[in-house]
């Protein structure tokens, strides 16, 4: 990522970083298995614009699939961002200022993955691999998953497990350090009815090495007694640092029901996730579908989404850039000048000495990892045009909202995301 400015720091925003095949991985594997043979290459773009023009991002995606025999099919997926705007820089705004720092930004992500669905009998396995490049974050993942077909194939027992090599750099770390997850999920596909449908996944996750965003910046405030040592209390004065590992829980069930009478369809899902920073999270989220004529498809959805904050975020932290182990100073007789403790001389001439408070093991003030709660809902047009032919146009608006009363409401982003696309089935 290129910063127009090196004494800001920038971030991406949530909706292009690379997620990292984990996540790829771990969406498929909660798809139902195909039942049907079909060779189709898809292409969709999205524009997803943030509200003042904050974020501009253009995605552009191309799909294939297609059997090389009746058990091999193979898929792949190709994916170019690009991305634009000004960002947070993490620091807090100005006084009487409600607008936080920002700082301009552009980039460009370069993505794709294959995978093969190899069936034997009941058994389906699918290796998988991916790939991604952005200017500071390189991502290469394997993934292997097994479908086991029971009951008369009306249950399938999915197992997976997914490893990300990751490497990362920014405006903070100039060198290219590493970073590793692995993902391993077990769920259950269940046909409960002619119309209904239900699935369950856990995921348990591990990501281990540099986790911290390098792009994202705090800023450390403390009161000195002689106010000309104080560390500037606007916008960023330090990096933020988080742990280097992460362990994370997620359970995720859902309903399909088709109602023939008005032939529609209901999706329902919940989503619950508890990681080892301190982020506990829900999504709820509901879909209908809804055929008009033989044609047209519309699908209305709503989405909700709400998580607690990250033990180490908040805000400003109390201390000094220059003292990360803390400190120990003494105001002289003078009244204006301070001596510390690495100093030969210390305690000088003062009669009096005070506590500069060590940096936390971590600290972060990314509002991504407050305590917020987030609205998607939009429309799917769907229409098939012909026989081997179909059209996609989608609009989605996207609300984020800050409830812990501190972080500035200018921090939350909201978008219009606009999406269109076609199919070909051969």
């Amino acid at each position: 990522m290129q910063l127009t400015s090196a004494s800001h720091l920038g971030q991406k925003p949530s909706t292009v970083r690379s997620l990292g095949l984990a996540l790829l991985i771990g969406l498929n594997l909660a798809r139902p298995m195909r039942s049907t043979a079909e060779d189709r290459v898809e292409y969709r773009y999205e524009n997803y614009r943030e509200d003042s023009g904050r974020v501009k991002v253009q995605t552009q995606t191309a799909y294939f699939e297609t059997d090389l025999n009746p058990k091999v099919a193979v898929k792949g997926q190709f994916v170019f961002d690009a991305i634009s705007g000004a960002t947070p820089t993490g620091g807090p705004p100005a006084p009487g200022d409600r607008q936080v720092p920002l700082v301009e930004l552009r980039d460009r992500r370069y993505s794709g993955n294959m995978s093969s669905d190899i069936k034997f009998g009941r058994t389906t396995t699918t290796p998988g691999f991916a790939y991604s490049s952005e200017s500071d974050y390189l991502s290469t993942g394997i993934s292997l998953n097994e479908a086991i077909d029971f009951n008369q194939r009306n249950t399938t027992l999915n197992l997976g497990i997914a490893h990300n090599f990751d490497r990362v750099s920014g405006f903070y770390q100039r060198e290219w350090k590493s970073k590793d997850v692995t993902d391993v999920l077990v769920g259950v596909n269940q046909l409960l009815g002619p119309h209904t449908f239900a699935t369950f996944n856990f995921t348990l996750g591990y990501a281990s090495g540099y986790l911290t965003d390098p792009y994202k910046g705090v800023n450390f405030s403390f009161n000195y007694p002689v106010d000309a040592y104080d560390p500037p209390s606007v916008d960023v004065n330090h990096e933020e640092r988080r742990p280097n590992h992460k362990l994370r829980q997620v359970a995720q069930a859902g309903l399909t029901h088709y109602f023939e009478a008005v032939k529609g369809s209901a999706e329902v899902s919940y989503r619950f996730h508890h990681d080892d920073w301190g982020i506990f999270s829900h999504t709820a989220e509901l879909n209908w579908h809804q055929k008009i004529g033989q044609k047209v498809l519309l699908s209305p959805f709503f989405r909700y989404y709400y998580q607690t904050a990250a033990e180490f975020y908040a805000t400003q932290f109390v201390g000094d850039p220059l003292f990360p182990d803390g400190a120990k100073g003494s105001l002289q007789q003078d009244g204006f000048s301070i001596v510390f403790n690495d100093d030969p001389t210390f305690p000088g001439n003062g009669t009096s000495t005070f506590n500069v408070p060590a940096h936390p093991n971590a600290y972060s003030s990314d509002y991504r990892l407050s305590r917020l709660n987030t609205f998607t809902y939009g429309v799917v047009l769907s229409w098939k045009v012909h026989q081997n032919v179909s059209i996609e146009l989608a609009y989605k608006r996207y609300e984020m909202q800050g409830l812990d009363g501190v972080t500035p409401a200018s921090a939350y982003p909201s978008a219009h995301i606009f999406t269109a696309g076609f199919g070909l089935w051969f």
